[in-house]
């Protein structure tokens, strides 16, 4: 049964905004998009996420990475980027501190080469496996 109450309503709301219209930029700009699987409900226990994600990616290399890591890239700002690269930046910021917030067990996984799929996902108060997910392209 689907856990569904206020605090996990109001928190995927706060994704979805947070996400909305926000990019992640590497070789090829792709949109951040919400994971939210409350069929996936676990007990915080990270390998619970670490079968979701193989489910998904049954032929894909999958990596861990540093949540800081991860974000360092994408938040840092460049010389040559304009005022809405800034912004998206900010946003990605934003997200990251959302993520933290909010999200325990919290962790990132690359599954693939080349073209990867990238997830950020943990567990809300409730134990939704909840996050966000983009592409990544790095030749």
């Amino acid at each position: 049964m689907p856990v569904k109450d206020k605090l996990t309503d109001g928190l995927k709301e706060r994704l979805e905004n947070a996400c909305k219209d926000l990019w992640w930029s590497s070789e090829a700009d792709y949109p951040v998009k919400v994971v939210w699987q409350p069929s996936v409900v676990g007990d915080r226990n990270p390998t619970v996420i670490n079968q979701w994600i193989s489910s998904v990616h049954e032929e894909s290399k999958i990596e861990k990475v540093d949540l800081n890591d991860f974000f360092e890239r994408a938040t840092t700002p460049k010389s040559w980027h304009t005022k809405d690269d800034k912004v998206q930046l900010s946003r990605l910021k934003c997200l990251k501190e959302l993520l933290n917030a909010e999200l325990s067990a919290l962790q990132v996984y690359r599954c693939g080469e080349v073209e990867i799929a990238a997830y950020v996902l943990g567990y809300s108060t409730e134990g939704v496996l909840a996050g966000v997910q983009t592409v990544l392209v790095e030749t």
